[in-house]
């Protein structure tokens, strides 16, 4: 056989063990395909390898689709009809089960071209998004927030009567009592309500030097820390704060960092995270904002290596780096979380990213979450070797694995039931790793209790 009847044999041969595509390729289009490729410098086997790789992109396109096309079929055989004064269906994961419920959304004003406030069921205010990548990147991004319990402004999925999605809707996280500052505005609350002039002196220079002039790229090393620090010294120089509730702010703070490191939000800036106020008895307390509106994940402007912190463009391992050279004490619970649970959180985060995304950018995505993972788990195995687990650390970090095992066995059941084979096996395997993880985390509790009692 010459060249070109060597590779139409090769295609046929892949097509027959690929029922997903057989129809697709008629005699014609088999001829063409080989054709194109005969005609190539490339060697017969760099070809063979490159069909099949087409073929195999293709099948995981084809069955991606599928996936989308039950889901849907999924969601029409749970909803009755709408009942009177309702006008869609939201869509939430409320603790890692999906719930499908009747609503009344109407809009109160427009707060811009892309965002209305609305009212929800005259008892709850939210902020309406139209459809977009971007807004498909939020939901996936809380659902991840909650396996790694990452607090999250309540997003739900917005369909009409047939099952077609409308948007986003973002609860507020404010009640009546409380009011929420993004950074920038906690920067004027303390100008005006702080006694602490040293601190919040500081504090101005160092915005008015770096902050007020926009998102620029980060210069030295040693300006990752200070990026940091000055929003710590924000928390630090609030009017009334207490030393465990500048403890709390911190913590969440920082652990949100890493939770940004891992899903490739670029939507970081000082705008977009905040603290929510509550003045009780005449004292201040205060607590972190839910993360909310985490949705860029790529920007022209910016390397793949690259993300944004605060108001400067870093190198993301350079961040990585200082959060754990500075701040390990306080995020080695997070950083353990997830390298502790790959085996788990990885296929779970990746079902997530499939169910929300077309074929095309959810394949975009999995390579970008895989390259994180990479990243914090060599350099966590890298500050284990020199900084190694104290018992009490290994104690803390069953208590979170319990937690984290108990929180994805919803969303276990919930995919399972409509994946493919492959998928629903990988499930299984997951189901299989949190069960004797949960027996040896038991296991160990119940010895560590025996020589307690010893």
């Amino acid at each position: 056989m010459d060249r070109k009847q060597l590779i139409i044999a090769h295609i046929k041969e892949r097509l027959s063990l690929l029922e997903e595509l057989g129809k697709e390729y008629s005699e014609e289009k088999i001829n063409s395909l080989a054709e194109k490729l005969s005609s190539s410098d490339k060697t017969l086997t760099e070809v063979c390898t490159l069909i099949d790789n087409k073929f195999s992109n293709q099948v995981r396109k084809i069955n991606h689709n599928k996936y989308l096309a039950s889901l849907k079929e999924y969601y029409l055989a749970s909803i009755d009809k709408l009942k009177k004064g309702n006008n869609c269906y939201l869509l939430s994961y409320e603790q890692g089960v999906k719930v499908l419920e009747q609503a009344y959304i109407s809009d109160i004003k427009d707060v811009n071209p892309y965002l209305k406030l609305v009212n929800i069921n005259n008892d709850k205010k939210g902020f309406k998004k139209e459809n977009s990548i971007n807004n498909d990147y939020e939901l996936i991004m809380s659902d991840i927030a909650y396996l790694l319990n990452i607090p999250y402004a309540n997003t739900y999925r917005i369909f009409d009567e047939k099952m077609n999605p409308k948007g986003i809707v973002n609860i507020s996280f404010v009640n009546k009592k409380e009011r929420f500052l993004n950074l920038e505005e906690t920067l004027r609350f303390i100008k005006e309500e702080s006694p602490k002039f040293n601190l919040t002196q500081e504090l101005i220079d160092y915005h008015d030097k770096n902050v007020k002039h926009g998102l620029k790229e980060i210069k030295s090393v040693s300006a990752y820390h200070q990026n940091i620090e000055y929003v710590l010294k924000l928390f630090k120089a609030l009017p009334d704060i207490s030393e465990e509730n500048i403890l709390k702010l911190t913590h969440d703070y920082l652990n949100m960092k890493i939770f940004e490191l891992l899903t490739n939000s670029l939507n970081n800036n000082l705008s977009n995270i905040g603290i929510i106020i509550n003045k009780t008895s005449l004292q201040y307390t205060y607590r972190l904002s839910p993360s909310y509106n985490k949705y860029t994940i790529n920007l022209s402007s910016l390397k793949d290596t690259q993300t944004i912190c605060n108001f400067f463009i870093v190198d993301k391992k350079e961040l990585l780096n200082t959060l754990i050279k500075y701040y390990y004490p306080e995020i080695k619970d997070i950083l353990s979380l997830i390298t502790n649970n790959k085996e788990s959180l990885f296929p779970i985060i990746n079902q997530v990213i499939k169910e929300h995304l077309e074929y095309t950018e959810y394949s975009k995505y999995y390579k970008i979450v895989s390259n994180n993972f990479k990243m914090i788990t060599e350099a966590v195995q890298a500050k284990k070797v020199v900084t190694p687990d104290t018992p009490e650390d290994e104690n803390r970090y069953l208590d979170n694995d319990l937690a984290y095992n108990s929180r994805i066995t919803p969303f276990v059941d919930n995919y399972a039931a409509l994946d493919d084979d492959k998928g629903s096996t990988i499930l299984l395997i997951i189901v299989t790793i949190v069960l004797f993880a949960t027996i040896g985390i038991i296991a160990l509790a119940v010895y560590a209790l025996s020589k307690m009692n010893m």
